[in-house]
């Protein structure tokens, strides 16, 4: 694991310089791994995975970029679409005592669904694919797709290394990517390690575009390490391409948006301590404004 050792007194030119140099550093490598796939022979099948809010987003967005420019069309699949019903779930735990909802197992994704809609594309047939309504906890019907022999499929999603989704891709030519950060930042005598990092993008994020409470934040991130740790870290070897998404600036450019959602939670919240130690380890960081991200930033994801 690395270490990136930022300063805490940079002046407004050095943050800028360290901002523009750590995006086009992340951006090169993306570049650099979307070209390596998109030079493999009858290559139509990607996997894109990672930890939640690792990048995912942005490197799918450069990929297609990078296969359009070869002249191919990328068709984007998440397999979060592939999620069976709420309704489904509860019926199934109900009908059997020994079966618990876990929202984060395998066992919540339609896996015959999701074999039956990527041989489908794969042979190029008109595809109603499904789209997932978290909002009512369904699937509904999403776009039609119509495959061309020299179109790419890339499946998207935390999901692509549950054994039984990654037995389903891998029967065909197919390539992974796994993005997440892997290395720590040092600030003064503070560091923050790669899923401190995670999580305080995803209180962020959460916040800022999914108008989620900073404390529901806190109470599903155990679950949702305690799920990375069985199902997702002891199989990311199995990925062709590996994309480390620490940003040297990033803590500096949270620490704002962190210092306001996290003043909401009050005094006597059950997460009012794991506030106040990130808030704490922020004291000393040094702001960094986000206005100067480049066009391309893997951080628009988050702020």
């Amino acid at each position: 694991m690395n270490l990136f050792v930022t300063k805490s007194n940079l002046t407004e030119e050095a943050m800028k310089n360290l901002v523009l140099q750590s995006d086009r550093n992340l951006e090169a490598r993306m570049e650099e791994v979307a070209n390596q796939i998109s030079a493999i022979p009858d290559l139509r099948l990607i996997g894109l995975t990672g930890p939640t809010c690792s990048g995912k987003t942005t490197t799918a967005r450069l990929l297609t970029e990078v296969f359009e420019k070869c002249g191919r069309r990328v068709h984007v699949v998440s397999i979060d679409d592939f999620y069976y019903d709420k309704e489904f779930l509860h019926a199934r735990a109900d009908a059997d005592p020994g079966v618990e909802i876990d929202y984060d197992s395998e066992e919540t994704i339609d896996v015959e669904l999701l074999a039956e809609k990527a041989e489908s594309l794969l042979a190029c047939r008109e595809t109603r694919m499904p789209k997932f309504d978290f909002h009512s906890g369904s699937r509904v019907q999403g776009v039609t797709v119509t495959p061309k022999p020299d179109d790419v499929f890339l499946f998207e999603g935390i999901q692509i290394l549950y054994p039984k989704v990654d037995a389903i891709l891998r029967q065909q030519n197919y390539r992974s990517i796994y993005i997440r950060p892997a290395s720590s930042i040092q600030i003064g005598e503070e560091i923050f390690d790669p899923n401190e990092l995670r999580l305080m993008r995803r209180l962020v994020r959460d916040y800022l575009y999914r108008s989620t409470d900073p404390a529901f934040t806190f109470y599903v991130w155990q679950s949702v390490r305690e799920n990375e740790e069985k199902s997702i870290f002891p199989h990311s070897h199995t990925c062709n391409y590996f994309i480390d998404s620490t940003m040297p600036y990033e803590v500096g450019m949270l620490k704002p948006y962190l210092e306001r959602i996290l003043s909401r939670i009050s005094k006597d919240n059950e997460f009012y301590k794991e506030a106040c130690e990130v808030l704490r380890q922020l004291q000393h960081v040094q702001s960094i404004p986000s206005a100067y991200m480049t066009p391309n930033s893997l951080y628009k994801e988050f702020i």
